[in-house]
């Protein structure tokens, strides 16, 4: 069973998804928010393990899509095209979206980068990842 779904993971892996990295997503209605720029320094912080995990993070301000750690132009162009799906409040948002551009959580408080690793490192596909590794 477990080697079916290894499989299973591998060739889904391997079939061009058309993206490439999961997201990170932050939302506040207001550039005046001091606690997006907290909230993105930590994940600054933390780029080496954002890129282990293939994360890319953006902010979204006032309705202005921002790359902020290991952009790329499918990511930005997702973004573009779905952005209407992720609101802002005035408290800020942030959305982990992954590989399948489904959102796999939404946090509405302050997030520690360790709280979306663990989330991130018990998705499948980073299961299969880390073991492929």
């Amino acid at each position: 069973m477990k080697l079916a779904l290894s499989i299973l993971l591998f060739s889904l892996m391997s079939i061009p998804q058309g993206f490439n990295d999961r997201r990170i997503l932050v939302i506040v209605s207001s550039e005046h928010n001091p606690e997006i720029q907290n909230q993105i320094d930590l994940l600054e912080k933390n780029s080496m393990e954002l890129e282990k995990r293939r994360l890319a993070v953006y902010t979204i301000i006032d309705g202005k899509i921002d790359p902020v750690i290991n952009p790329s132009k499918k990511s930005k162009k997702f973004l573009n095209d779905n952005k209407t799906d992720y609101t802002a409040t005035l408290n800020s948002k942030t959305y982990l979206i992954g590989l399948d551009k489904s959102i796999k959580q939404t946090f509405t408080d302050f997030i520690q980068p360790q709280q979306i690793f663990n989330v991130v490192d018990r998705m499948p596909m980073r299961q299969a990842e880390m073991r492929k590794n």
